[in-house]
């Protein structure tokens, strides 16, 4: 500044760069536009470690979204590790987590049975509606013995895409409501997919993990007739984890167990590694078997035979598509109404 400039000019000018430099961290930490995996987004808010202005962690960034959106409130959680228990809850609709990629971005606690009822050892737990998650990984990292959930939710209409699940026991809870999995893998050993959503899991990876030798992938809780709940694999890989791929030929895995009587699975189109046991289900001493609905068609692999399959009344080997174009994306949870906004390409029927 000259010798003698007016001092008017200089709180003018002061005031000028103090406004720019707020709008230019406010930018950079809660309104970024970014191409993160080609998706161009305008997040609402961004959770680092490192940014200015950005906050610190993700429970902090869902507080900071409006109370029932109706639109979406993107948030952006860059790679790192963040230690924290997250809750969106249920007036917290329409929140979307984006990360930097499931192998940089990931959500961890250790919480488990007993210390904790099942349901609140979550790492992350959703019951906002039209929740959304991309690109992170979720994982209860409390380790095998007993129940320890990633993440739960109780969100109708929620998606994740390319998203991991790591855990044991109970690693991830579908428990409300129509969801839709694309692209994730899934890591667990007993009842690893649970809960009593009506849920598509499309394009997986179920991957059984040591130490258990006898694994159930799934529990599904359907508690009556009348209700339209169930899960859906299909066009997916149930194998082993790399660290079990050695010791593979020691595992029994099973493709599910009766949680509640009802109890509803459809394994389609998908790769059965030879992990999957002849029976193909376990039965849980004490839960009936003859009003389930367990079902499988057109899978393959040295998994696949179903010849020695389990004689259950509920069970059945389907070898007509027409059989199971209910259980679609279209039909079984209405995807094409909801999925499409969400930018997650999908199968709407069969592969």
């Amino acid at each position: 500044m000259a010798k003698g400039a007016s001092p008017v000019i200089v709180i003018v000018l002061v005031a000028v760069v103090s406004v720019y430099i707020s709008i230019h961290f406010q930018l950079q930490g809660h309104k970024k536009l970014s191409n993160v995996h080609g998706n161009g987004i305008m997040f609402n808010a961004t959770v680092s470690k490192t940014r200015p202005r950005a906050y610190r962690r993700i429970t902090d960034a869902i507080a900071s979204a409006p109370i029932q959106s109706q639109s979406r409130y993107f948030i952006h959680v860059e790679a790192g590790i963040y230690v924290e228990i997250v809750e969106v809850w249920a007036n917290k609709t329409n929140i979307a987590l984006i990360g930097d990629g499931a192998n940089v971005t990931k959500i961890t606690m250790n919480r488990r049975v007993p210390e904790f009822q099942t349901n609140e050892t979550a790492t992350v737990s959703v019951k906002g509606n039209g929740f959304m998650a991309k690109y992170i990984t979720f994982e209860n990292s409390a380790g095998e013995g007993t129940q320890a959930v990633a993440l739960m939710s109780l969100s109708d209409r929620s998606s994740f895409y390319r998203c991991t699940f790591l855990g044991f026991h109970d690693t991830l809870c579908a428990h409300f409501g129509t969801q839709f999995y694309k692209e994730c893998d899934i890591y667990g050993t007993v009842d690893f997919m649970f809960g009593n959503a009506a849920a598509v899991f499309q394009t997986c990876n179920l991957y059984a993990r040591l130490p258990n030798r006898v694994i159930t992938l799934t529990a599904q809780g359907k508690m009556s007739r009348y209700e339209s709940s169930g899960f859906v694999i299909q066009n997916s890989t149930l194998t082993a984890a790399p660290d079990l791929q050695s010791n593979k030929s020691q595992v029994h895995a099973f493709l599910g167990r009766p949680w509640f009587e009802w109890s509803t699975v459809i394994v389609m189109q998908s790769f059965l590694d030879s992990i999957i046991d002849p029976a193909g289900w376990y039965e849980w001493p004490g839960h009936r078997t003859d009003e389930l609905t367990y079902r499988e068609f057109g899978n393959w692999g040295p998994g696949a035979g179903t010849g020695r399959r389990i004689s259950w009344v509920g069970y059945k080997a389907l070898n007509q598509s027409k059989e199971v174009i209910p259980f679609t994306v279209s039909k079984f949870i209405q995807g094409d109404s909801w999925i499409p906004e969400s930018g997650i390409p999908y199968t709407s029927g069969l592969y």
